[in-house]
C-alpha cells in the first residue's frame, strides 16, 4: 500500500462551505477507489495525508495538481506503508491555524491514534502556522 502527503497553495477565495463540499466528494470517490486520508486546511494551504493503491493515489494527486482551487502543490512524502494510518476516514478534513494556547495539543490529539509520530509532527506543525490578518498583527 502506497502514502502520500502533499501540501498546494489555494487558488483564489476559500469558504468553509467549499471546504465541507470539498470534504463530501473527495470521501465519496475516495470510497469507491479505497483511498483514506485526511486534509489540513490552513486559510491559505492544504496539506493531505492519501493512502491506497500507488497508482490511483498518483492519478488523484496528478487530478488534484490541475485543479482550479490548488496551486504550487509539492509532494512532501511518498512512502510504502503495510497498515493505513486513517484506515476509517475516506476523507475527513480540519481547518486550522491554531489561534489560542493548547489549539496545537487539540489537534494532536483528535488525529488518530494510528498516526506516525512523523505524520502527527506534520500535521501539528502545519496546524501551527501562523496566519496574518488584515491588521497585520499574527493571530
Amino acid at each position: 500500500m502506497h502514502s502520500l502527503m502533499y501540501v498546494s497553495s489555494v487558488r483564489g477565495e476559500f469558504t468553509p462551505a467549499d471546504l465541507e463540499e470539498l470534504t463530501t466528494q473527495a470521501a465519496r470517490k475516495n470510497a469507491r477507489r479505497e483511498i483514506t486520508g485526511m486534509l489540513a486546511y490552513n486559510g491559505k494551504s492544504f496539506m493531505q495525508l492519501l493512502e491506497g493503491n500507488q497508482a490511483q493515489i498518483e492519478a488523484l494527486v496528478e487530478k488534484i495538481g490541475k485543479d482550479k482551487r490548488h496551486r504550487d502543490l509539492i509532494v512532501i512524502r511518498r512512502r510504502e506503508i503495510e497498515t493505513r494510518e486513517c484506515p476509517d476516514w475516506t476523507m475527513r478534513s480540519f481547518v486550522v491555524p491554531m489561534e489560542r494556547a493548547g489549539d496545537a495539543v487539540r489537534l494532536s490529539v483528535s488525529l488518530p491514534d494510528d498516526f506516525e509520530f512523523d505524520t502527527r509532527l506534520l500535521f501539528t506543525s502545519f496546524g501551527s502556522m501562523v496566519r496574518q490578518t488584515s491588521g497585520g498583527s499574527a493571530s
